[in-house]
Parts: structure tokens; sequence; C-alpha cells
């Protein structure tokens, strides 16, 4: 099977970052005598960090607690992300918040000097997500990372950014045929976390995208089709090759291949032209 990969856009970021209301919001002195609003107050899940200020290889631990009034899941995690961001898929590190599946509990987080520290001071904050439904839980204020070797670090951005690209003009050569008929394949086309990613399975994950029906042949060619995606690099793209009217011909199998590709290697294929 032959990949045609079209034109790859620029590390997709959102082009607006949300505004801090600078209203303030007057609380009356007297209090209210409605149960349900006490209880409301009190229903919120919260994250903290330990320090608001944290120096990279001078600062003590940095832990984050959470209090979470919502379901929990063995799969939550929690994200560390620059103030600004607004996509849970671009964080900068992850941690898993374990197994033993507690509304409360809290985590040590240790931050290295790395290529997303490369100013003397960033800003960042973690947020709290549930693994099921990827809802966003909780967010704790704003932390400053101060970096005292920002100026000796290289001038690069290694990044984790979701990135956009296309696939056009693929190609399967020499599929199976049954005893009397030529196949009538037809791709399904999506987007997996790689096998042995560390990061946690992302809205973004799951994408999939089918092709037209390519009659009565065993080297289909979908010229015409263009197929667009957004995906981490540590990501795989996953091709299958199907039957359309195998059920109804029980001496075809539906399955017709199947092509599992890292997003990476795509990447750098284009790259090299």
């Amino acid at each position: 099977m032959f990949l045609g990969l079209a034109a790859m856009a620029s590390p997709s970021r959102s082009s607006q970052s949300r505004r801090q209301c600078k209203s303030e919001t007057r609380f009356s002195s007297a209090r209210s005598t409605s149960d349900t609003n006490l209880v409301s107050l009190q229903s919120h899940s919260t994250l903290s960090a330990s320090t608001s200020l944290y120096c990279i290889g001078q600062s003590d631990q940095l832990v984050i607690c959470w209090d979470i009034r919502e379901e929990v899941d063995a799969g939550d995690w929690i994200g560390m992300y620059l103030i600004d961001e607004v996509l849970s898929e671009n964080f900068l590190d992850y941690k898993s918040r374990g197994v033993s599946g507690s509304h409360k509990g809290q985590i040590v987080w240790r931050i290295d000097a790395s290529l997303y520290f490369m100013e003397a001071e960033t800003k960042v904050c973690f947020k709290y997500y549930h693994g099921l439904s990827g809802a966003l839980r909780a967010t704790t204020p704003s932390v400053t990372v101060r970096n005292p070797s920002a100026n000796e670090l290289p001038q690069t951005l290694g990044s984790r950014r979701l990135i956009s690209f296309s696939l056009s003009d693929i190609q399967a050569v020499g599929l199976k045929k049954g005893m009397f008929f030529n196949p009538d394949p037809y791709l399904k086309i999506a987007i997996q976390p790689g096998k042995h990613s560390i990061f946690p399975v992302l809205p973004h994950h799951g994408q999939e995208k089918r092709s037209g029906i390519i009659c009565n042949t065993v080297n289909p060619v979908w010229k015409r089709e263009r197929f667009n995606f957004v995906s981490l690099p540590t990501d795989v793209l996953e091709i299958e090759v199907k039957d359309k009217f195998a059920k109804s011909r029980p001496i075809i199998k539906r399955f017709l291949g199947k092509l599992v590709v890292p997003v990476q290697r795509l990447l750098e294929k284009h790259a090299i032209g």
C-alpha cells in the first residue's frame, strides 16, 4: 500500500486565548439563608498547588492536591499547561492521578529545565481531567516557574502541539480476491495513540474517515480523495482496507488488509520530499 502525503500545516494553536474578566464581582455581606446556596458553594471540585512560585533546581517539591466532587475514575489525569492554553491536548507534561479511586489526594510534581521553560519566568497552571469523558474537573491558580538557567538553553522549541496534515492518492496493491469475485474495497482511516505512547487517550484520538468504494479491483487507487487529520507526532495512523459487499459473499473475507504508520514517519517523509 502506498501513501501520498499532502502539504502539512504548521502546528495548530488557538488563535485567541481566554481573557480574564477585569470586572470585579461584588459580594453582599448578608449571609444567605438558602440551604441550596450554601451546599452549592461547597460542591465545586478544586485543584491547588503548594506554591505560586517554583524555581527550577532550587525550590522544594511542588505538591498538587485535588478535591473532586464529581465522578472520578482510575483513568483521571492531571496536565500542566501554559497559562493561556485552552486545548486539553496541548499539555507540557501530565501525570496519572493514580488508581486508588479517591476523590481527594495529592501528587508530587517535579519540574525540570526543558525547552518549555526557555524564559526566565513562565506562567503555568494544572488541570484535572476525567479519564472517561475528558471533562475538565478543576484548574489551579497560576504558578510562576522561574528558570535560573534560561539563557543557557538552546533556542529551539520542542513541541507537543497538535499538527494538521492531509493524505491523498492512496493506493493498495495486490488485494486478495475471492474464487469468483474481485473485492469492492474501501478505506477506513483512524488516528490512535501510539502503542508505546505515555500520553493518555485524548479527544482527537479515534478520528475516523472512510473513503469511497472502488468496484471490482484488487489494485484500487483513491486519486480524488483527500483525508484531513489532526494528531500528535507520537500518534499512529491506522489504515484498514475492507470489502464493502463481503457480507453478501461468504466466500470473500470483509477484511482485506491493514497498515499502521507512525505519524512522525509521515512527517519526516514529507520533510524529505
